[in-house]
């Protein structure tokens, strides 16, 4: 980092969850961005979880979360741990994962089975014969028996992503399993991080539509394109997008991509700012004494966290759900000498569908960042840390009823199976910190 950069923009914390262009104005006196800037946090309202978080149950977060993670693209060697794929050839290893997969159509069998696909793939375009092989594997994804959820509508989703124009070069493979909501890639792989530049999308005739997104960043973060497939009825076959080129502003950055299955009962998205307005947030937070906003509140998505991606860059270790991340940003005035500086406060609500099918909703967990520079002591930057971690608490009843109303307004169209999530304000094309989009599917 260039200690010498002297402007209140705040540096990505990590290279997965960049904080936000900030909204406002300079901030006057900061200067640099530290990696000991201190960053905390808690789980609820305080240090002990929440009775709605004690109230989730493993069977309600898979009902309201039913996501598949694909592995790792950089992962090797998981032959040695199956016996009977040892020392095969890859074609030898393709037919051997699909009769595998055939007999048994479980998610960690297509995981297998797509990841000896792309491992080939990945490193360039392959042989004829090589090619008939993965051909060859892929139908049996297609066509194996379904273990479909009851009303999943479900069959098949899939893209190939392309290192070049007009579907050339390596490529990368992804199969959204029956039953399932999200095909999560976190991470596209060394190889194809950064050059992806042609998309196919194709949706069969007896799935109602679903959409593909490319991102930025890793972790489902940044800049995106969000292609979606909608099947008309009558169709018999398959519906396919051929995006021959992505287009000048994303070629070439992409680092991960999201599948994500579309209902025949689900609402229109709507953006969560359209429910809750980031204006009444960032007045919850300015009550405080010695503070000014920075801008108003940014509401984004927090995808499957897995803990801190760094130790000034934090996250719930939470992977089975999706947040909805609300960063406040605000000013902090301190006693002269010392200038004013920057801080943030922070919101991870978690939103879900009941037993009885109503939409909840409620900040799961809360944390602040502050920022320091060469003129503010670590006993200051300790003191606002200090402060705010003895002040936020007292908001979470304040958001948890600004979520609320929202989900009440939401209810009246109930009841509900589940809600997912698109990026953005659910346009084609965007940024995750432009908002988060919602969509309930009916029971």
């Amino acid at each position: 980092m260039d200690d010498n950069r002297k402007q209140a923009v705040v540096p990505p914390l990590s290279p997965t969850l960049p904080l936000p262009p900030p909204r406002a104005p300079e901030v006057v006196g900061a200067v640099s961005i530290f990696p000991s800037d201190p960053i905390g946090v808690s789980h609820g309202a305080g240090t002990e979880p929440t009775p709605q978080s004690l109230a989730l149950t493993p069977h309600l977060i898979h009902a309201n979360d039913r996501s598949v993670a694909t592995l790792s693209p950089d992962i090797l060697g998981f032959e040695s741990f199956v016996p009977e794929l040892r020392g095969l050839r890859p074609e030898a290893l393709l037919r051997a994962l699909s009769e595998r997969y055939r007999e048994d159509p479980s998610v960690s069998n297509s995981l297998l089975l797509q990841h000896a696909i792309n491992r080939l793939t990945n490193t360039g375009p392959v042989g004829e014969h090589l090619r008939k092989e993965i051909d060859k594997a892929i139908e049996v994804l297609h066509h194996a028996p379904s273990r479909r959820d009851e009303g999943a509508n479900a069959d098949d989703i899939f893209y190939w992503a392309y290192a070049d124009a007009s579907f050339r070069g390596a490529s990368m493979f992804g199969d959204l399993p029956s039953g399932w909501i999200y095909w999560r890639t976190p991470y596209v792989g060394d190889a194809m991080n950064d050059v992806i530049s042609s998309l196919t999308v194709t949706v069969t005739s007896n799935e109602v539509g679903g959409n593909v997104a490319l991102f930025q960043d890793a972790g489902f973060v940044g800049k995106y394109q969000n292609y979606g497939v909608t099947v008309p009825p009558g169709i018999n076959g398959y519906v396919q997008e051929d995006v021959s080129f992505v287009g000048d502003d994303f070629n070439d950055i992409a680092s991960s991509i999201l599948a994500i299955r579309r209902f025949a009962s689900e609402t229109r998205p709507v953006s969560i700012s359209g429910l809750i307005k980031p204006g009444d947030i960032t007045a919850i937070v300015n009550q405080f004494s010695g503070i000014s906003p920075a801008g108003d509140a940014t509401i984004t998505w927090d995808l499957w966290p897995t803990g801190p991606t760094s130790s000034h860059d934090w996250h719930p270790d939470d992977p089975a759900k999706r947040f909805i991340y609300v960063l406040v940003p605000i000013t902090v005035h301190t006693p002269a000498p010392f200038p004013d500086t920057f801080a943030q406060i922070r919101y991870w609500v978690y939103l879900y569908v009941d037993d009885s099918g109503r939409i909840q909703g409620f900040t799961e967990y809360w944390g602040y960042y502050v920022s320091s520079c060469c003129f503010l002591t670590s006993c200051i930057t300790n003191d606002i840390a200090n402060a705010l971690a003895a002040r936020i608490p007292g908001t979470i009843g304040q958001v948890n009823a600004l979520v609320a109303n929202a989900v009440a307004v939401a209810n009246t169209g109930g009841p509900y199976r589940f809600t997912y999530f698109l990026p953005g304000k659910g346009q084609f094309t965007g940024s995750t910190w432009d908002d988060v989009t919602v969509v309930a599917v009916k029971r």
